[in-house]
This record gives C-alpha cells, structure tokens and sequence, in this order.
C-alpha cells in the first residue's frame, strides 16, 4: 500500500516522516512505562551490563567525569617481591616455594 503523505495511520502502526516534538511535561511510554530515547537520564542500576561493554554502547567519555580517579583509588595492588626460578627437588621443596609466593603476593595486596 502507497501513502501520499508523510504521516498515516494503520490499525496497528502510526508512521511519522517527520518531527515528533514532546515538549514540557510530555511523555512516550509504553505498557505504561516511560520510555526514555537519551538526553541527560541517569543511569540506573544494572544498565550497565558485560553486553554493552563489548559493543562499545558504555564508554569512559559516556561516564561521569569523575570515574578515573574513583577507579585509581581503588586499584592499589603493588608489585610483589620478586621470585627466582624454582630450585626445588622435591614435593616439601615446592610447598615451601609456594608457602612463600603466597606470603608475598599477601604483602602486596594481591592475594587476600
């Protein structure tokens, strides 16, 4: 079916070729809820989801301002002290070993 004008209506779609302008207090919503097409909205809990953050939808530039310097304070982990190569020959050798990269990993915040 042809239309010759930019807006037409069907029992169950209104189609617009041009502006909609929802001024003042006016709303979209639908099945009674608003719906929200952008502007300055606050992000709600859990809208920011793994899903979008690999398609690139949730970016640092689209976050607060303040969210690199929240998040340098809490990435405090230090580097561990170093740890030569194993010189075990045996099972109560590699405990030992591993007894004393987990107490350095601990000391630098690594490991709780």
């Amino acid at each position: 079916m042809s239309y010759l004008t930019k807006n037409h209506a069907t029992p169950d779609k209104l189609t617009i070729g041009g502006e909609i302008a929802v001024v003042g207090d006016g709303k979209i919503t639908k099945d009674g809820v608003a719906v929200n097409l952008g502007g300055s909205a606050q992000l709600v809990d859990g809208s920011v989801t793994a899903a979008k953050l690999a398609n690139g939808a949730v970016t640092v530039a689209k976050l607060d301002s303040s969210l690199t310097s929240t998040l340098n304070g809490k990435l405090t982990a230090t580097k561990a002290a170093a740890v030569p190569d194993t010189a075990a020959t045996d099972a109560a050798g590699v405990l030992a070993e591993l007894r004393d990269l987990k107490t350095k990993l601990r000391a630098a915040g690594i490991l709780a």
